[in-house]
């Protein structure tokens, strides 16, 4: 049980079963996550909707479990997120660095009789709000996750933070809502095909010293494909990202920074 806080993870069952059930498939886009069978613990089953607030800035890490479906012989990878964990509530940090520098993928595979195991780099949200099914919290190395979803594994995880992988279309599934608040500053992506993409997170990994407080001028800093443009926007009304099919899409910049596709069937509108 997680305490209400900054950062922290609280119930909303009543508000997020209405906004669930309001958008078509979503009970069936759920169930696709839990469909793996292996040896990793199936940290789905039980999970409850709950909601995370006064995300924004707070610091992260994520750390996903690759396995092999014994049925279906498909690579999946269960995923595990730290926020609201930690001390977060008073510090709004769920991955201290006195806690993540210990965490050893290679002990976690071997615990957990993962193919392998991926450890994010500390990552900043950038947005406000996050609502989806979480399911139980581990510990690994010292450092407590929550299970946040099951799904497909990129064909080599070192994808996921190599630079061949910027500014390329990722679909994912996905179950969960995100939000910006009206006045919120966003920070956005217009590819060549005329889609909007969202930064959802930040990391100083790539580039030392960044700090929400820069990302405004981030757009001096990262290197653009041609047709590709970045600016800023403050909203004038509240951003929900909720992908209707269960379907979404990432992108990444040459900063490992992350955005969202928005638009039709992904958000209430595109910014």
């Amino acid at each position: 049980m997680i305490d209400a806080g900054r950062g922290a993870l609280r119930h909303c069952r009543f508000a997020l079963w209405v906004l669930l059930f309001a958008i078509p498939h979503a009970a069936s886009a759920q169930g696709t996550t839990c469909k793996y069978v292996s040896q990793l613990p199936d940290d789905c089953i039980g999970a409850e909707l709950r909601k995370y607030d006064n995300l924004r800035n707070a610091r992260y890490e994520e750390i996903d479990l690759v396995a092999k479906d014994v049925i279906k012989k498909l690579v999946y990878e269960s995923v595990y997120n730290t926020t609201g964990l930690n001390g977060a509530d008073d510090s709004g940090d769920s991955a201290p660095q006195d806690l993540a520098r210990n965490v050893d993928p290679k002990a976690i595979a071997k615990k957990y009789q993962a193919l392998s195991v991926w450890v994010s780099p500390p990552r900043y949200w950038t947005i406000d709000w996050l609502a989806d099914r979480i399911g139980s919290v581990r510990n690994f190395s010292g450092l407590n996750a929550a299970w946040m979803g099951n799904g497909p594994a990129p064909a080599a995880m070192d994808s996921k933070k190599s630079a061949a992988s910027a500014y390329r279309f990722a679909p994912v599934p996905r179950t969960a809502a995100e939000g910006f608040k009206k006045g919120t500053k966003i920070y956005c992506l217009d590819d060549p095909k005329g889609r909007t993409w969202v930064m959802k997170s930040y990391t100083d990994k790539v580039a030392s010293g960044l700090t929400i407080d820069k990302l405004e001028t981030l757009g001096d800093l990262i290197t653009l494909p041609p047709g590709w443009k970045f600016r800023v926007v403050v909203l004038d009304k509240e951003l929900v990202l909720v992908p209707k099919s269960g379907s979404a899409a990432y992108t990444q910049d040459d900063k490992e920074n992350i955005y969202d596709l928005t638009g039709p069937g992904q958000s209430n509108f595109s910014p």
